[in-house]
């Protein structure tokens, strides 16, 4: 029954705003203030319920301790000897971030990040007061007409004081799709909890989808539980690889590898966008919400333009692979950018002189020279088969004055080959790498395959014998992710396994094979057209690992996301695991349980590399 035109109290309600599965939100005027308010009044059955009252009553004390811009402001609450119950907030005139998020694509992946860090620093400010909010999602965020957020709904948050903690036995409180699996797994709600929450809403943002989105909730919240999700690359490739980390740290399955408060995660995109010179987030914001499709345009050259300076600097002090990583990044912005494409092709053009450079000094024997051209080579060049010497990724190479001239300077000295592999990528102990968790995956180079015939060439038009002119080669570049060797036709594989390889193609038919040790081989035909240039993205097809569990009792079960398999049997019928689609990295983590009736039930998960077969042996403790 609609309460339009009834007074609570001092206040007037006018027309319903909406209404959830607790309360119905009225239009409302103070009689006393003469101001307008929002007026969230419980649906009568819940009104009768001491507890729900309790809950009410403890939301507006929690809340109205919270003094923040970007928190709906608390004004009043309903006396508990009163039939009605009630909740009096500001009244925020505008519409949610869902109804905003599903009109407007929020491009580029930035202003994403910037929605979630002012929510950070709104959540931050709660966290730091003992409130946790344990429903976030974007129904529950308002873009007020002047652009500023509002984070609102506490109705269900937990005050971390002991006095005042009320539990709500039997209940699942908030929303799945945006529940960490420890709240699933019935654990109290925590900072992290609500970090985890807000990894699941930048996914969101970015991708337009869920990370466990599943077609009902059990198998939501089993997706959740799993833990594993696609990497967001693949619905927006322009997302930094900070970003991406951020949100990775974000959607831990493990609490404690979460940031550990909203503070943190806000101070963690604070310094991913300013080092874009994203200083001034609630502006650029509050212009995108006004008028989404120039000030996206803006946004988007102003990125470009840093990301270009800054692969410059990058350059000119000889960090090649985070130079070509910027320009990676402003390509994705801007596919068409002329800019970036000359700056890409002049450190492109330089590194394959530098490279034949350094073939003629080995041709030509030993020599101080030539052992410098080599040991420089070194630093940043692993080829295939070599030992990997420690901490290479990211090595200043000794000439910079060579980096100088990729950027448009003569070319004077050579230029070091970046085509690195992404160290923190490989699977632990294979050709020296860090074990799982040792460091974030850094970008590989955008670099051309090489021959042992020479540099890769891009050949001006020319002429065949009867006088026709040949056709001109045409750019194309292969995105393989995460990483892998390519092979053209008939010709021998790229010596490098590298996430992009730019080719020069003859226009016609072609055959492309993508190999790597943890891969299945991918055979892609293409068609190259003249004067076309085409990027072309190959994710790798990770083999299958299998997975044996040797545990006692003989009774012991176990559980891989939706199969239960006896452990016994596991021994002789593994477990076959497959890999992540769109995977960032080789290694994966798979998450099991393993259960016996009168036992304690052990949950934990292993770190497995495609193609591998592990057996986990064990015994459980009675209860």
């Amino acid at each position: 029954m609609s309460l339009e035109g009834r007074h609570l109290g001092r206040y007037r309600l006018l027309e319903p705003l909406g209404s959830g599965g607790m309360s119905v939100v009225y239009r409302g005027v103070d009689t006393s203030l003469q101001r307008e308010v929002a007026v969230k009044v419980l649906h009568p059955h819940l009104a009768r319920q001491q507890d729900a009252r309790a809950r009410l009553a403890r939301e507006a004390r929690a809340v109205a301790r919270l003094q923040h811009p970007n928190i709906l402001e608390v004004f009043d609450f309903a006396d508990p000897s009163t039939e009605d119950a009630f909740l009096v907030t500001e009244l925020v005139r505008g519409e949610t971030l869902k109804s905003f998020a599903e009109r407007e694509r929020l491009f580029p992946p930035e202003l994403a990040a910037l929605i979630i860090q002012q929510l950070a620093r709104a959540l931050g400010h709660a966290h730091e007061a003992g409130v946790i909010h344990r429903d976030l999602k974007p129904e529950n965020v308002m873009v007020r007409d002047d652009g500023v957020l509002k984070l609102m709904d506490f109705g269900i948050a937990r005050v971390l004081d002991p006095a005042e903690r009320m539990t709500v036995t039997g209940a699942l409180v908030g929303s799945p799709a945006y529940m960490a699996p420890e709240v699933i797994d019935g654990e109290p709600a925590t900072a992290e909890s609500d970090v985890f929450s807000l990894g699941t809403l930048l996914y969101w943002l970015w991708t337009g989808t869920l990370p466990f989105a599943a077609p009902s909730t059990p198998a939501t919240l089993k997706r959740i539980l799993a833990g594993t999700y696609e990497d967001p690359r693949g619905a927006c490739p322009a997302i930094s690889d900070a970003l991406v980390s951020i949100l990775n740290t974000c959607l831990a399955h493990d609490p404690a590898d979460r940031y550990a408060s909203a503070r943190e995660l806000e101070q963690a995109l604070s310094q991913a966008l300013d080092d874009l010179g994203l200083t001034d987030g609630e502006p650029v914001l509050a212009a995108f919400f006004a008028d989404p499709a120039p000030a996206r345009t803006a946004l988007v050259q102003r990125l470009v333009a840093t990301l270009l300076s800054k692969g410059a600097e990058e350059a000119a002090a000889g960090r090649l692979p985070r130079a070509l990583a910027r320009v990676d990044q402003a390509l994705a912005l801007e596919p068409d950018a002329p800019a970036a494409r000359a700056l890409l092709d002049r450190l492109q053009r330089s590194l394959r002189q530098g490279q034949a450079r350094r073939r003629a000094a080995l041709v030509a024997g030993g020599g101080v020279v030539a052992a410098a051209l080599i040991g420089g080579a070194v630093a940043l060049v692993r080829m295939e088969g070599d030992p990997p010497a420690p901490s290479t990724a990211l090595a200043t190479p000794p000439s910079a004055p060579a980096v100088v001239a990729a950027v448009g300077a003569p070319v004077s000295t050579p230029v070091m080959d970046t085509a690195i592999r992404p160290a923190a990528d490989v699977p632990a102990g294979v050709g020296g790498a860090p074990e799982p968790g040792a460091g974030k995956p850094t970008p590989a180079a955008a670099v051309a395959p090489r021959s042992e015939d020479g540099p890769e060439q891009t050949e001006p038009p020319s002429r065949s014998a009867r006088g026709a002119p040949r056709p001109a080669a045409v750019r194309y570049q292969v995105l393989v992710r995460p990483y892998g060797a390519l092979q053209v036709d008939d010709e021998r594989k790229s010596s490098e396994a590298l996430s992009v390889h730019t080719l020069s193609l003859a226009p016609g038919r072609h055959v492309l094979r993508v190999s790597c040790q943890w891969c299945e081989d991918q055979v892609v035909p293409i068609e190259v057209v003249a004067g076309k240039p085409e990027t072309l993205a190959i994710p790798a097809r990770l083999k299958p690992a299998e997975l044996r569990f040797a545990f006692e009792p003989p009774s012991a079960q176990v559980r891989i996301g939706d199969v239960t398999r006896p452990a016994a049997e596991s021994v002789s019928r593994p477990f076959e695991i497959a890999s992540p689609r769109a995977p960032t990295r080789f290694v994966h983590r798979v998450e099991y349980e393993v259960m016996a009736p009168g036992y304690r039930t052990v949950r934990s998960s292993v770190e497995l590399l495609p193609g591998a077969t592990r057996t986990l042996t064990g015994r459980l403790v009675p209860e």
